[in-house]
Formats: structure tokens, C-alpha cells, sequence
């Protein structure tokens, strides 16, 4: 099996650094978050999704993912000119398909939205007096009107996304999207201070500690679903493709813990054998989606 040869945008920009196309048999167009990226200055130590896929055929990816990133943002020329570029601009070219990670921090930064007088509608979290009913599970800490409004707003993003590539020369091209994986609420960064990112929310709102794991598989379960209503929306987003990696197994982290703990790294992050759990099998059914495509089934 192959790894993936992973280049930034910038090797485009010179006759000296352009990577080899001719020479492999998929060529991807990579943009998203941190679960594309950790692990780039360290890979002795971490790793990231793409660094462990493993498909028959060799690939090649250009990744333009920049850790943090939201949705919105990467669909931005302001925010993301290479990823837009790369789509339908200069340097625009067919591409065997799209990776996509994103999601993850779209949902971290409507979980921190709390202040006086803000609605329901604009919050994941309930206040402690707003809570539900304790038959209700962890759902009872949650907004429905807020997960509507965050529902709209992703899926709208997302339609964008399929938008700008329908205007160059891949249109039509495969988009694959993978689902996250349950973290433990708790207070362990990344280096640098970075993080915690769930922890912070759920401490603001009161959510009982006995309740963090229960309410991060909640979120990340409505995430994947969402990601997986709009993949079969084939009239909306045409070509998009989900695998929910939540479905995978992977050793959870202990509860207060402040480092890498079972398969994380910090509070939201994989560790080497926990990206390769989840990007294996996702490799496999990409390739099987552009296999299909070429008609090599």
C-alpha cells in the first residue's frame, strides 16, 4: 500500500518544486483543519489523517488545511487565496477529488458562544436553569434552535464549497468528508498553550463533569449525521461522499487527564495509532468511490 506524497500549494509556484503529476495515479486537493495538519512539524511524534492513509495506487495531495480553520473560512479568497486558486484560478487543474476536513471547529466556536441575553437560537449550550428534564440524557444541556441555526449555516457553507468546485475544471469531481471522533472534554492543550477547546464551554455552562463524555458524543454525533444528510442530498451537493469515522472504535481518553491519553494526543486530537485507525479505513472507500468513477470495478 501507498502513502500519500503530500506538497504545500507553494510547490506549484516553481518549475523546481512542482510535483511529478504524470507520476501518480490520484491527485487530491486537500483543505480543512488541524486533523489535516498536526503533526507537520513533528511527525516523528504525531500525525494527522493524511499522513496515514494508505491506498494501492500512489496519490499525491496538495494540502492547503491550516489548523483552526473553519468552514466558512475556507471557502473565503481572503482567508484561503490557494485553496480557491488551485479550485478556479490560476493553477486551477482536474483534480481526482477533494478531501475535506471540516466541521470540527465550526462546532468549537458555536459552543463558546454565552453571554447575557443571547437566545437559544444562538447558543449549542443551555444554561443551567434552562436545563431539561434528567430523562432527556445529555440532550438536555443542549439547544435544539441553536443546532438549527448551526445546521443552516453548515450547510450552507457547504453548498458554497461544492459551489466553487462546479466552477472550474473539476466540476463534478468527487468531495470527500470524514466525521471526527468522540473526545473527552478536559483540560489537556496542544503544545504552546493551544486548547483546551471543549472544556472552556462546558465548564462556562455548568454541564456536570459525570456528563462531558455523554455531551461530546451527542455534538459529534449530530455533526457526523449532518455531514451525512447533506452527502445524500445528491441534488444539493452532488458527489459528496461521508465516512463517519465516529463509527470506529478508538480508546477514550481518562477523564481529567491532562496530557495524551488512550488514542489523543490533547483534548481533541489523535495520536499516531488513532489517526491511522480512522484514515485507513477512509482511504479505502475513497478509493473505492474513484475506482467506481474510472470504471476500474
Amino acid at each position: 500500500m501507498n502513502k500519500l506524497k503530500i506538497y504545500p500549494p507553494s510547490s506549484l509556484n516553481s518549475p523546481d518544486l512542482m510535483p511529478p503529476f504524470s507520476e501518480f495515479g490520484y491527485r487530491f486537493l486537500a483543505e480543512g483543519d488541524s486533523w489535516f495538519t498536526v503533526g507537520a512539524l513533528n511527525p516523528l511524534k504525531n500525525s494527522n489523517l493524511l499522513f496515514e492513509m494508505r491506498f494501492a495506487q500512489t496519490g499525491c495531495v496538495i494540502n492547503c488545511a491550516t489548523p483552526g480553520d473553519t468552514l466558512s473560512h475556507m471557502s473565503e479568497l481572503n482567508s484561503d487565496p490557494d485553496f480557491i486558486d488551485l479550485l478556479t484560478g490560476r493553477r486551477a487543474r482536474v483534480w481526482d477529488g477533494l478531501l475535506l476536513s471540516c466541521g470540527g471547529n465550526d462546532l468549537i466556536d458555536a459552543l463558546g458562544v454565552r453571554g447575557p441575553g443571547v437566545p437559544l437560537a444562538k447558543r449549542l449550550l443551555r444554561e443551567a436553569a434552562e436545563w431539561g428534564d434528567a430523562s432527556q440524557g445529555a440532550a438536555r444541556y443542549l439547544s435544539d434552535a441553536g443546532w438549527q441555526t448551526f445546521s443552516t449555516y453548515l450547510k450552507a457553507n457547504l453548498k458554497h464549497m461544492v459551489g466553487l468546485r462546479d466552477a472550474g475544471p473539476s466540476r463534478g469531481a468527487p468531495m470527500f468528508l470524514h466525521g471526527y471522533a468522540v473526545p473527552m472534554p478536559r483540560p489537556a492543550p496542544a503544545e504552546l498553550g493551544i486548547g483546551p477547546w471543549l472544556y472552556p464551554s462546558v465548564q462556562a455552562y455548568a454541564v456536570p463533569e459525570a456528563d462531558y463524555e455523554a455531551v461530546a458524543a451527542l455534538l459529534i454525533g449530530r455533526l457526523a449525521a449532518l455531514l451525512a444528510e447533506c452527502a445524500a442530498d445528491a441534488a444539493n451537493f452532488p458527489n459528496l461522499h461521508f465516512f463517519d469515522t465516529t463509527l470506529i472504535p478508538i480508546q477514550a481518553a481518562a477523564k481529567g487527564s491532562s496530557g495524551e491519553s488512550g488514542s489523543w494526543i490533547n483534548e481533541i486530537h489523535l495520536n499516531r495509532q488513532g489517526c491511522s485507525a480512522l484514515a485507513v479505513p477512509w482511504a479505502a472507500a475513497i478509493e473505492k468511490v474513484i475506482r467506481a468513477e474510472r470504471g476500474d470495478d
